[in-house]
């Protein structure tokens, strides 16, 4: 994995400049723009994007970056992909905690949980394949519906 790449390559404390636990003007100033707000902007918990990293948005907490979601061709720490069967999943990284999906019976939660237990990267896979990740600071990663 070559520099650039690794700068934007999502974990478990951040991606790129945004390191999850910053302020939103932290975040603001790192990736030089402003965040994308939803309308109406719940200060509370809202999701936002940053116009450079497109295929993401941003949980924000109380003026805290507390987590990311991943669309399709996100880089990650652990190289999944959505796509990947739980098999893949579990070959390469058999240390993977693998709970039960909350909705889909046949479904199943694959989480990374950092070294300090903190913050994670959580894989769902449905329909035998993953079709959401995200990273971010505990609680807010483990969170089935984003903001409540």
């Amino acid at each position: 994995m070559n520099a650039s790449t690794a700068a934007n390559t999502l974990s478990a404390a951040g991606i790129g400049a945004i390191r999850f636990g910053m302020t939103l003007d932290q975040a603001e100033r790192a990736v030089g723009a402003k965040a994308l707000l939803p309308q109406p902007f719940d200060p509370a918990c809202s999701m936002v994007r940053f116009p450079a990293l497109p295929t993401l948005r941003f949980m924000v907490e109380n003026g805290i970056v507390t987590r990311a979601d991943a669309e399709a061709g996100v880089e990650n720490a652990v190289g999944a992909a959505f796509g990947d069967t739980l098999g893949q999943i579990r070959a390469r990284h058999p240390e993977a905690e693998v709970t039960r999906h909350k909705y889909d019976e046949n479904g199943h939660y694959l989480t990374f949980p950092s070294a300090d237990g903190r913050a994670a990267i959580i894989l769902e896979e449905s329909g035998g394949q993953v079709t959401a990740m995200r990273a971010g600071l505990q609680p807010a990663v483990a969170y089935v519906e984003n903001c409540l």
